[in-house]
């Protein structure tokens, strides 16, 4: 990369970035988020971006996934372009962009851009202010706030950071059984979100150049449980069988009446998307509305938000209600492991994890070894939850592991190739372990850890196929949400039994949906009508009383066989 650095200017200000960097991480290091699901590899569309002036050549993956008029529109894919020199740049949400060449959006494959349609009260603008919007989405591990321009849909900046309530328990029902144990313990849980979305919004205004009191809308999703806590709602009822909110209609509340506050204009308005029961929340809702699973279509999908709690919902032309378009929706509790929880070594995907694990084959095509990749290049500290996927993934597939979850045995792995053999080793209590790198070890309890995890997450899938009247083969698409269903490799998915056996076409990642319908409801009066009406009409599905759960979840435990 070259040390020149040249002007780009994004979202009203200019930044310096040098030449020769890919413009998405350039963007990334202003401020600005931009996700990338299908690894910069140019695929998924996720990373567009509308550039105005300035030099950007079209590339051959622009052509594939871009319309002549996107593209004559200044539409470019971040991941593909490299700085050459200044520019200007807008992010724009998927509601402002033809969809008419990709199948996975918030309006599907045969309908065109829609207008912003915003819902703010124009008469707390000040003169001179540019009227803000803040799009909220408050997961179980991390806190994502984005800053939008109301009438132009422009994203100003994007932020993300660890859900601070993560030090009373990693998961839903730990934080909740602390709630429940008095108004004080309920409102500490409210503080500490709140506290922590007062920083974000400084730093996002800092960035953006602008006033806090410049925002007059805020829109919330988050899983039943992060809502309830984020507006100070009663959990008694939430965090006990049957798992009833107090609360499934959307709801608005001013920023005082949250906790401290939101240190934003004092009337704004700050909606919280509905939820549809149980802990199928907010959230949920969020992800059906940027997916498009309300709109009639001919083709089945299915999309699940993979997370410490997991959701699934299934749509299209359902065979158990005589072809009567429907959505179908659970949720699955999967526990942190996805994000590295629970895992001896488990970190968050950053500079030192291991995240990818290959087989290394002989030229006889029978396994030799391992390739083990780590962000950053450098030592492994540790493992993140898509390397643990893959690790698992390959691990099965060299032997080293029995569909079953077993780490081989010392005979078992006499008659490996050396190098395989030299990754079983001893571990505590005489359990075995997989050797990654040096300190870096995939443990029995590890890989148990992964099977409850992934076991929910199918055994939801399955359950949901099964209520919609469809199997796996049924599927037109699978669509992969979240951080960590943004990162995993589909083949590892498919591998390790995460999902159903579909093609490997049929299975894509599609970036933080939820986030991107809270953009669709903020910007949108239109959208948050569609999303009222979905919370309304997904049908849901409980899990535990399901009468082929536990037979579904005990099958789901293993690796499917052959592998690869």
């Amino acid at each position: 990369m070259a040390d020149d650095v040249v002007p780009l200017e994004v979202a009203g200000r200019t930044v310096e970035v040098p030449t020769g960097q890919r413009l998405h991480l350039a963007l990334l290091r202003s401020g600005v988020l931009i996700e990338t699901p299908c690894g910069s590899r140019g695929k998924c569309r996720k990373c567009r971006v509308r550039v105005t002036a300035g030099e950007w050549p079209v590339t051959s993956a622009e052509r594939d996934q871009l319309s002549p008029e996107e593209l004559d529109a200044g539409y470019r894919l971040s991941c593909q372009q490299v700085v050459r020199g200044g520019g200007t740049v807008a992010v724009v949400p998927e509601l402002l962009i033809s969809s008419a060449k990709t199948g996975i959006s918030r309006l599907g494959a045969a309908q065109a851009a829609v207008p912003t349609d915003p819902w703010y009260d124009r008469t707390l603008l000040r003169a001179g202010g540019r009227p803000l919007g803040l799009a909220l989405d408050i997961g179980t591990t991390t806190v994502v706030a984005a800053l939008l321009d109301l009438e132009s849909g422009e994203e100003l900046a994007g932020m993300s950071t660890p859900n601070p309530q993560g030090g009373y328990g990693a998961d839903l029902m730990s934080r909740l059984s602390y709630a429940i144990t008095g108004d004080a313990a309920r409102l500490e849980l409210q503080a500490a979100v709140v506290s922590v979305l007062g920083d974000l919004i400084g730093r996002l205004c800092r960035r953006a150049r602008c006033r806090p009191e410049d925002i007059l809308t805020a829109a919330m999703v988050g899983n039943t449980a992060m809502h309830h806590l984020f507006f100070g709602l009663p959990v008694e009822d939430l965090a006990l069988a049957p798992y009833v909110p107090a609360v499934t209609d959307a709801i608005q509340r001013r920023p005082a009446e949250i906790g401290a506050g939101l240190p934003i204009h004092p009337q704004a308005t700050v909606y919280g998307l509905p939820n549809v029961a149980g802990f199928v929340g907010a959230d949920a809702v969020a992800v059906m509305l940027a997916c498009g699973l309300d709109e009639p279509s001919a083709a089945v999908r299915m999309v699940a938000d993979i997370g410490t709690n997991g959701e699934i919902s299934i749509a299209g032309p359902s065979p158990a209600a005589g072809g009567r378009h429907r959505v179908v929706c659970c949720s699955a509790p999967a526990g942190p492991a996805f994000e590295g929880g629970e895992i001896s070594r488990g970190m968050r995907a950053g500079p030192g994890a291991v995240e990818t694990v290959e087989v290394v084959y002989g030229a006889d095509g029978q396994p030799m070894d391992l390739r083990v990749g780590v962000i950053g290049g450098g030592e492994a500290r540790g493992i993140c939850g898509s390397g643990l996927l893959d690790a698992v993934a390959a691990a099965v597939r060299a032997g080293l592991l029995d569909p079953g979850g077993r780490v081989c045995s010392d005979a078992e792995a006499a008659d490996l190739p050396p190098d395989l053999a030299a990754r079983v080793i001893p571990g505590k209590g005489g359990a075995r372990g997989v050797l990654l790198w040096p300190d870096v070890v995939l443990t029995q309890k590890d890989v148990r850890a992964l099977q409850l995890a992934k076991g929910a997450i199918r055994s939801g899938m399955e359950v949901a196929l099964r209520e919609f009247g469809v199997s796996a083969e049924g599927l037109d698409a699978l669509w992969l949400a979240g951080a960590f269903g943004n990162y995993l490799h589909p083949e590892a998915a498919l591998a390790c039994g995460l999902v159903p056996a579909v093609e490997l076409a049929r299975l894509q990642p599609v970036g933080n949906a939820a986030a991107q319908g809270c953009k669709l409801a903020l910007l949108s009066a239109e959208a948050r009508t569609r999303a009222e009406a979905l919370a309304r009409t997904a049908e849901h599905v409980e899990l535990a009383t399901h009468p082929d759960f536990e037979a579904i979840f005990f099958e789901a435990l293993n690796f499917p066989k052959p592998l690869g």
